[in-house]
């Protein structure tokens, strides 16, 4: 007799389907592990090697100097001598490898030799990672420059303009506040922060301590005019009370369309019971985002609306249903319930069979 032929398995749909479905769950694993241990790394660095780095820095910078605006100066100087930005130092004509490498963080300097700088941007990292990258942005200039001044005593704080995408910092000499711009290369004190804001055409500007960055201050009134802006929220005719109401700025959008393909985040409230919030904003036009889920409903608008300085404008948003977001959270909640059910019926078929 001969033996016996195996047949060969036919590439089903099904079987081909579950093959795609198994090798792209192994990639995205694979992709959340290697975003995990990237995310980790600035925070392992911080534990292991932070006060090491903060210790050798400070001897450099402080000398036992005792005069705030002298150590300012001297960290300015230590940081204009040792960082870069890495968006400023990037090839324009990047090849793909090297794209997926910035958006992981991989930067390459001017020597061509590669930093990791941060996983991604919408992960802030400590302050003892900058000093070990050297690679920095303004606001991780002024996160550097407040922390390394907190280390010495002085009280120092970290101001940023969100939707300009711009951050300096501000310290106190005997309670007077001197405002400092480290990432600027020409001049870092600012005289006059009125013509500083209209120069770069803040929208809103706030202040916090990193050691309490949930506690952010208002602080736009010492750098722009501002006027009033009241939105209106509205379903058809009737308010909307509880909706979220986001702010964006579209200047930098405008300025630099290679580098902002989208409107920045200003600042965001939510409704009362008749349907409005209002804002105090600097003087341009913004772009206007409103949402409102409700169990498994989603409704959002947009809209526009221009602030004129020492005035009062009003806009309307009008809500409709948000098809994908209200189909993705059914999908969320009724696959699992459908799941679920499944189990505990063939669990109780399976008991009424024995």
């Amino acid at each position: 007799m001969s033996p016996k032929t195996s047949k060969p398995l036919k590439a089903t749909p099904k079987y081909v389907l579950r093959k795609f479905m198994r090798v792209t769950i192994k990639i995205l694993m694979a992709y959340v592990a290697l975003s995990l241990v990237l995310i980790a790394i600035p925070h392992a660095y911080k534990f292991i090697w932070g006060d090491k780095i903060t210790s050798e820095v400070l001897s450099k910078v402080s000398s036992n100097t005792t005069d705030p605006k002298e150590l300012a100066l001297r960290i300015y100087s230590w940081e204009q001598q040792n960082f870069a930005n890495p968006y400023f130092i990037q090839p324009e004509n990047m090849s793909l490898i090297e794209k997926l490498l910035a958006g992981y963080g991989f930067y390459y300097d001017k020597q061509g030799e590669v930093h990791l700088f941060r996983p991604f941007n919408i992960f802030p990292v400590p302050p003892q990672w900058v000093l070990h990258s050297k690679l920095a942005n303004c606001e991780e200039y002024a996160k550097v420059f407040v922390y390394l001044m907190s280390q010495e005593g002085v009280k120092a704080r970290i101001v940023r303009a969100p939707g300009e995408d711009h951050a300096w910092a501000e310290y106190y000499v005997e309670n007077y506040k001197i405002i400092f711009d480290p990432s600027n290369p020409k001049n870092p004190v600012i005289v006059n922060p009125k013509q500083f804001g209209q120069l770069k055409n803040f929208s809103y500007v706030e202040a916090y301590d990193p050691a309490n960055p949930d506690h952010k201050e208002d602080v736009s009134d010492e750098y722009i005019e501002r006027g009033r802006l009241i939105v209106k929220v509205v379903k058809g005719n009737e308010p909307v009370s509880g909706a979220t109401v986001e702010v964006l700025s579209t200047y930098l959008r405008e300025r630099f369309p290679k580098r902002y393909d989208a409107p920045r985040y200003v600042v965001v409230n939510e409704t009362g019971k008749d349907g409005t919030t209002q804002f105090k904003l600097g003087p341009k036009e913004y772009k206007i985002m409103g949402k409102k889920c409700s169990f498994l409903i989603c409704w959002k608008g947009e809209s526009t609306g221009k602030v004129i300085a020492g005035s009062t404008t009003y806009a309307k948003l009008e809500l409709r249903v948000d098809y994908v977001t209200t189909s993705i959270l059914c999908a969320l909640t009724i696959i699992p319930t459908g799941v679920l059910m499944l189990v505990i019926h063939k669990r109780y078929v399976y008991q009424r069979q024995q």
